[in-house]
């Protein structure tokens, strides 16, 4: 078991924060590269990138195992950047950076999972060792010899490395203009190739404890000797791939002494002796005299290092990315509290606007200031909703390498299209759509899409088969579809399975097909008769069903046997804040969405018929629409029975429209949608058509109309 770093749990967020965006940004990369089956210059350098970020802010937290890993994978893609021509045929590249992502992803939710307290330190000696041989090997083939002898010239070099063998090499290392904090940035350059060295020493000598080296630094270059028993040039690309440095240049006799020896002005703080050498643990092949040995860095001098350096990198970033962009990392509770606020701002506002004790009075500047303050918690409500909108791409990015492993490990031939991945719901409903969406991504891939290729032949299709996930905004709703054009749902086998499973409720000739189709959303329902290791437990269907009422939305099972599927999920922009209109039944007041109403009106009754089983019915434009009483529906006491005294709203939903009749309308109203009290889940309140309710600005309760429920 293992600890969060002492000092390191405010810096915990931003760093699941980065990794997690660092970890997508690798996995995007890779399944796009895998693809096209082959590699650009930019991915190659991109992924290095991550990797060297992510073994950097891993090795400052203190998180050993995942800093190494990533060493590792960083350089076996040093060798892919150094010779892209050996990553022509590699296949097992992918699968072990695909490795290396999963493994940090469990060891980050392990750690996350057990903030302040222990956590379990996973082993990834397997795949380290794998990482090390797939780098020897891609080595050998780049140069034609053995790893361990190949070499490669150091790009920004300003002439060639020695070959091999002790000797010292002198390099002068240069950071970027305006970095800051130099001295501690060539302090973690010392320590990074430190290992690797059985020689090293440097000047300035003091950057760990002497800020005023960094002018020694900026002015003159940081000077560093080392040799070691293996390839050189690898320190060297150590060099040139850490963090701020911006060129090198390898130097010798006259030209590595320190600069200060040779100023007309020698600093009494920085001593023009000889530099003094740092002893490392890896020995020499002879002994030779040493001169006094610098003390090793102890760990908790290099996180504080890390730390400063960390912080200068982001107070750089916030001023110097002001004039570029000026994006910030906000906390969601942060957001969730703000949100809150402004739906209590907007119930106060409608209570103070529709104060009982106003009513009758002539209040021409109260009126005034009332629209005012309506028009700015509009855009006050506009904007709070707005920070907390996010795109589906990261939801739909994910679904990519699930399709990626699934089309591996069952051997079936894929293609995956995504479309409106740019589409913004609320975060709130982003993450809980995740685990729907890739429920349904999986069963397309098992269930849908055919085993046997030949039986796609026979039916006309082709050899490859296509799954198809999309996303786009409908009349205040996100809709998002999930396809395949695979063999599709077949009604008999279905209705067997839930005969057999007693899931009937009713004669079997009584379902619809498209009430077979929705039997595979029960609970403990499956086709598959072998449990496997994507599906036949019976768990999945029903999962996705309640994920998606938690959201307030619906799903919808559309399938042809022999043609494909399409799972159809319908879901609000977002949760909390709605545009209502409310209307009267009775004693009680009702607000509809208005995001589903066409029209309101009053009826005439020329317009009133009845069907064949007597059923009312409206005609408008020449179009029936079916009447739905809300006195009659909710069991309620009403003056008001007859159509042509009350008013009907033409609402639709699931693409079905029906006349809702009620007293009055009152008025369109901004609403906080609060949920029912856990007590009355029992009575199944939401399958009834109410999705929860609201407070009006009398006090009163507004119950709210769920119309996916109350017509579908």
């Amino acid at each position: 078991m293992a600890k969060i770093e002492p000092g390191m749990e405010a810096m915990l967020d931003m760093y699941f924060f980065e990794t997690n965006g660092l970890l997508e940004q690798l996995d995007e990369i890779l399944l796009r590269t895998e693809q096209a089956n082959a590699f650009e210059d930019d991915d190659i350098k991109e992924i290095f990138r991550i990797m060297h970020t992510i073994k950097g802010s891993s090795a400052m937290m203190g998180f050993d195992n995942l800093s190494v890993l990533a060493h590792k994978a960083e350089d076996m893609f040093f060798v892919i950047r150094e010779n892209p021509n050996v990553i022509t045929d590699v296949s097992f590249v992918y699968d072990l950076v695909f490795q290396v992502s999963d493994s940090y992803k469990a060891q980050i939710e392990a750690i996350q999972n057990n903030i302040g307290g222990e956590y379990e330190q996973m082993n990834f000696d397997e795949l380290i060792d794998k990482l090390i041989k797939a780098r020897d090997k891609l080595n050998s083939e780049a140069s034609g010899e053995p790893a361990e002898t190949s070499a490669t010239a150091g790009a920004s070099s300003s002439g060639p490395a020695p070959a091999g063998g002790n000797d010292k090499v002198s390099v002068r290392v240069f950071f970027e203009e305006g970095c800051q904090m130099e001295n501690l940035r060539a302090f973690l350059l010392i320590n990074t190739i430190r290992e690797e060295c059985s020689f090293l020493e440097f000047f300035p000598e003091d950057v760990e404890t002497n800020a005023e080296s960094s002018k020694e630094i900026v002015d003159h270059g940081f000077l560093i000797t080392f040799s070691t028993n293996d390839d050189r040039d690898y320190i060297l690309k150590q060099i040139e791939t850490a963090l701020n440095v911006q060129s090198y240049e390898i130097v010798s006799g006259e030209d590595a002494k320190p600069a200060a020896a040779e100023a007309a002005a020698p600093k009494a703080e920085i001593p023009p002796e000889p530099v003094k050498e740092l002893k490392v643990e890896k020995p020499a092949p002879a002994p030779a005299p040493k001169a006094p040995e610098k003390p090793k860095p102890t760990d908790q001098s290099i996180e504080k290092a890390q730390a400063a350096v960390a912080n200068a990198n982001a107070q750089q970033a916030a001023a110097g990315g002001a004039q570029k962009q000026s994006l910030i990392s906000v906390n969601l509770a942060k957001l969730d509290a703000l949100h809150d606020i402004v739906g209590e701002i907007i119930t106060t506002e409608s209570m103070v606007i529709s104060n009982p004790d106003l009513e009758g009075l002539e209040l021409e500047s109260f009126n005034k200031a009332a629209r005012d303050l309506k028009k700015l918690t509009g855009e006050l409500q506009d904007t709070v909703m707005s920070i907390r909108m996010v795109p589906l791409a990261g939801v739909f990015q994910k679904m990519n390498r699930i399709v990626r492993d699934m089309r591996k490990k069952l051997n079936k031939d894929v293609e995956f299209v995504m479309e409106g991945e740019d589409t913004e719901v609320d975060k709130s409903i982003v993450d809980s759509l995740q685990d729907p969406i890739m429920h349904l991504v999986r069963n397309c891939m098992d269930h849908g899409i055919e085993d046997d290729v030949q039986d796609r032949i026979s039916a006309g299709k082709p050899e490859k088969g296509t799954l198809r996930l999309t996303a786009q905004n409908a009349s205040g709703e996100v809709v998002i579809t999930i396809s395949d054009d695979g063999a599709g749902i077949d009604p008999e086998k279905i209705m067997a399975k839930a005969k057999r499973m007693n899931f009937l409720t009713k004669p079997e000739s009584d379902y619809s097909e498209k009430e077979i189709q929705n039997l595979i959303l029960l609970p403990g329902f499956s086709t598959n008769e072998q449990v496997t290791e994507f599906s036949g437990r019976g768990v999945g269907m029903d999962v996705v069903k309640a994920n998606v009422e938690k959201c307030n939305g619906t799903i919808i099972v559309d399938s042809k046997k022999g043609v494909g599927t399409n799972f159809i999920i319908k879901i609000p922009l977002t949760l909390a804040i709605i545009d209502g209109m409310e209307i009267t039944v009775g004693d009680l007041v009702f607000t509809v969405p208005i995001s589903t109403i066409h029209e309101s009106f009053k009826v005439e009754p020329e317009q009133i018929l009845r069907d064949t089983s007597g059923n009312e019915m409206i005609m408008i434009r020449g179009v029936c629409y079916p009447i739905l009483r809300m006195h009659e529906k909710f069991g309620i006491e009403t003056e008001i029975t007859d159509l042509q005294d009350g008013i009907l709203l033409l609402v639709e939903a699931n693409n079905k429209s029906v006349c809702i009749f009620a007293d009055k309308l009152i008025g369109e109203q901004q609403v906080v949608v609060k949920p029912f009290p856990k007590y009355l889940s029992r009575y199944n309140i939401k399958g009834e058509g109410l999705s929860g309710c609201t407070i009006m600005g009398d006090g009163s309760i507004s119950l709210i109309i769920d119309t996916n429920t109350l017509i579908g």
